[in-house]
């Protein structure tokens, strides 16, 4: 069933199963979760048509902390499929099983079939709970 928040049905741009998981933990500069539909080829591999004309699905949240103590973390959502336009001022809402990310924000939701061991699901879980508690709202299944 699709993700709602409030009394509004929400707009679905995206769907694809995950073949590769990467979250990239960095103190100093940040957090990035990335789903994409590939398995990261080097691209020295690719056609100039596959160069020129991707057929990669992801989505990319990111949390960039800042360089001065003064300014606010910097949170960013980014897909292949279209701009969304997320404001630093909304929330993301996610549900998360080892099956499944769903994620509404700015009012598109996107799902993204997953098979994520114990060790996956916990890492990203845990992630979602700390790194982005500030702007992830964890919905129940």
């Amino acid at each position: 069933m699709p993700l709602t928040v409030g009394k509004h049905a929400k707009l679905s741009i995206m769907n694809f199963k995950c073949k590769q998981l990467n979250i990239i933990d960095d103190p100093d500069f940040g957090c990035t979760i990335e789903f994409s539909n590939t398995i990261d080829e080097h691209k020295e591999d690719l056609t100039i048509e596959e160069l020129i004309n991707p057929t990669k699905k992801y989505l990319l949240i990111q949390r960039s902390y800042p360089e001065l103590e003064f300014e606010n973390d910097w949170y960013t959502i980014e897909t292949s499929e279209t701009d969304i336009d997320f404001s630093q001022k909304d929330n993301m809402y996610v549900k998360l099983s080892q099956k499944e990310f769903e994620i509404y924000c700015s009012g598109v939701t996107i799902v993204i079939g997953l098979k994520l061991s114990d060790k996956e699901y916990s890492k990203l879980n845990k992630i979602l709970r700390t790194r982005f508690k500030n702007k992830v709202v964890m919905m129940k299944e």
